[in-house]
């Protein structure tokens, strides 16, 4: 793991000075650079950068484990037929506390008891009947009971399936058409939890505390506020045995356990999305549009409803990528948006959606207002291409950070 985290930094540096950038004269910047504040977060400054991308061009790899779970009914015999699902975060496993099956997977009802069988076809009926770009534009939260379980790879508790249809944009459900729940770190996952009264357990959380950054937890319930979500490398593994400590080394640490279980291995694969009978990245999508637009050519409704789905998936992808450096960097969002006005302006861009959507005052969420202004491939790719930009030229504006990081680079060498 020592080895693997040596060669991603050099690959970060190689490709981070391999960029053109600016360096920004924010005098708070300067001194906040000076005093090591972005010392450990340059880390993940350069990551999400590279992660854009990479994401837009469609080289960023999906990361995870690919596990096979036998299902048990309510007497705790096996059924034939294990469960296939991907798990993005294996260093979480040990909060994971139940499994949702989609209502489209072709192997269903091998995991519904008879009891439910009933309820099962009513709730797949009720979503068959729904076009499915609206079931993507508008999820459904309710769940179905299928009677049976799968066993935490970790813990060995009994997690309940259930049917559900609230996740299509996964990666994890386009590709196996299932999700294991980990709804303490899962927006959707924490709202269905609370809603059927589901168990949530925090296994992730910054080791700054009493900061924004920092899981919120109620002082008298003890319960989790709000999904914690902030989770990159200033963060520990917790509650979870021996996967307790650091993030960083967690995740390899849990692929290995499932290897040697025999119930899962590494999963690597490009994200990319399947249109005209090939696999295109956001930078194919954006110029397929503009060829469209500029030929005038007709494509039929299925295919512009597939393009929108498409959108709404890219759209999560990149979410996933840039929501934890969001809530990471809440408690400096006054000095972000005079820091991307400056970069904007230097580059001279003053019309950049990121400067719009940066100083964008909502109770809305950046992720809900993101999702209704970009509307296209075209201005999903000019967004990422902005946002590298930006990310670039504020790593580029701390030298003290990067030199931390260059030293730490040599220290680990050695």
């Amino acid at each position: 793991m020592k080895n693997k985290i040596i060669l991603f930094l050099s690959f970060l540096s190689y490709h981070f000075q391999s960029i053109p950038n600016f360096t920004l004269k924010n005098s708070t910047l300067k001194a906040l650079d000076e005093i090591g504040l972005f010392d450990s977060a340059i880390f993940d400054i350069l990551r999400v950068r590279q992660s854009i991308k990479e994401l837009a061009n469609g080289k960023f790899m999906w990361s995870g484990a690919q596990v096979s779970l036998p299902v048990l009914d309510k007497n705790k015999n096996q059924l034939d037929t294990p469960l296939n699902l991907l798990v993005k975060r294996p260093e979480a496993l040990f909060g994971a506390t139940f499994v949702i099956i989609n209502p489209d997977h072709k192997n269903l009802f091998k995991y519904v008891s008879e009891e439910q069988k009933n309820a099962v076809i009513k709730f797949t009926q009720e979503i068959e009947s729904i076009p499915l770009l609206h079931r993507y534009e508008n999820p459904i939260y309710k769940i179905v009971p299928t009677g049976t379980f799968v066993k935490n790879p970790m813990t060995d508790t009994m997690m309940p399936v259930f049917v559900g249809d609230y996740n299509l944009e996964g990666y994890d459900t386009r590709v196996f058409h299932a999700h294991i729940a980990i709804p303490a770190h899962n927006s959707k996952d924490f709202y269905v939890a609370q809603e059927n009264k589901l168990p949530i357990k925090l296994v992730i959380n910054s080791v700054k505390e009493g900061k924004n950054s920092s899981a919120q937890i109620n002082k008298t319930t003890k319960e989790l506020m709000a999904p914690y979500q902030g989770e990159y490398s200033d963060c520990v593994i917790i509650n979870s045995d021996f996967l307790n400590g650091s993030v960083r080394t967690a995740h390899q640490k849990a692929i290995t356990f499932l290897e040697n279980q025999k119930i899962g291995k590494e999963y690597k694969t490009p994200i990319l999305y399947h249109f005209a009978h090939k696999d295109c990245s956001f930078h194919e999508l954006q110029s397929l549009e503009k060829t469209l637009e500029q030929e005038f050519k007709i494509i039929s409704q299925q295919q512009k409803d597939q393009l929108l789905i498409l959108m709404i998936q890219a759209q999560s992808d990149l979410i996933s990528i840039v929501e934890q450096f969001l809530i990471n960097i809440k408690e400096v969002k006054e000095l972000m948006i005079e820091l991307i006005e400056e970069s904007c302006t230097v580059r001279n861009n003053k019309g950049a959606y990121l400067l719009k959507w940066a100083n964008t005052h909502s109770n809305e969420s950046e992720k809900i207002i993101f999702k209704r202004d970009i509307t296209s491939f075209q201005s999903l790719y000019q967004f990422c291409s902005e946002l590298v930009d930006f990310l670039s030229d504020f790593a580029a504006s701390c030298p003290h950070a990067l030199e931390n990081l260059k030293q730490f680079k040599n220290k680990d060498k050695k």
